[in-house]
């Protein structure tokens, strides 16, 4: 495994793709940088991060046969790896929050984005990037935000937090090409929110209520709705409100 340590970078993401556009990456590489000045979360959000104090990582995967319909997975598989990292630093109280976000009950300490590349129904390579809060101890612009540091009072080594999650990762994608359905179904066990009452907006800027109760393998969120109907939403049809 290939580690590429950088002390700043517009976005790690960015800088990833830039490589892939001069030649093959091995699979599995990861980049990481002390800083990113632009940083990329989803729905091109920018993700406030000081310098050397939080943790910006992507890491590169080639597929042979990933089949464009099982691309959720890449969130699952994400998502999870990054939930075994924080678990194994004493982060006891943390959910998934779908698609792909990390909360504890104090806020988001951790994003993910996915940037796929496709041909026909192939995903042919994949370049993943994580945000995690570590060491940061406030966030003026992002009110909902928490750190390791702020979670658990102690400061934390971004480059043991590196070679940790990259072996992570690892595994996890091990674990998918033998049981996807295990994955789906620990995802789904930390899911955020799950079976409680939560208040939710459609594509029609009407609010609703409703409880969550699972995400199916395409990644759409099942909700059990006041009048006991259950319906699918995808992640571009409904949001969570805060």
């Amino acid at each position: 495994m290939k580690i590429i340590k950088l002390d700043a970078i517009d976005s790690t993401n960015s800088y990833m793709k830039r490589l892939l556009t001069k030649g093959s990456l091995d699979d599995l590489t990861v980049v990481v940088s002390k800083h990113q000045t632009k940083g990329k979360g989803r729905n091109d959000n920018l993700w406030e991060n000081e310098a050397s104090l939080n943790l910006a990582f992507s890491i590169y995967k080639k597929f042979n046969n990933f089949n464009i319909n099982d691309k959720f997975m890449l969130n699952v598989i994400s998502s999870l790896s990054v939930f075994q990292l924080l678990k194994e630093n004493n982060l006891k109280k943390i959910s998934i929050k779908w698609p792909n976000d990390i909360m504890t009950v104090n806020g988001k300490i951790s994003g993910i984005l996915i940037e796929n590349s496709v041909k026909g129904k192939l995903i042919y390579e994949s370049v993943i990037g994580v945000g995690i809060n570590v060491n940061q101890k406030k966030f003026d612009k992002l009110p909902n935000a928490t750190s390791l540091l702020m979670e658990t009072g102690s400061e934390f080594s971004l480059d043991s937090l590196v070679s940790r999650l990259a072996v992570i990762f690892c595994k996890k994608f091990l674990q998918f090409e033998k049981n996807k359905e295990d994955l789906l179904k620990k995802y789904n066990n930390q899911l955020y929110l799950k079976n409680i009452d939560s208040n939710f907006i459609g594509l029609d800027n009407k609010k609703f209520s409703g409880k969550i109760v699972s995400v199916n393998k395409s990644g759409e969120m099942t909700i059990k709705k006041n009048n006991k109907q259950e319906i699918n939403y995808s992640e571009d049809e409904i949001n969570l409100l805060a």
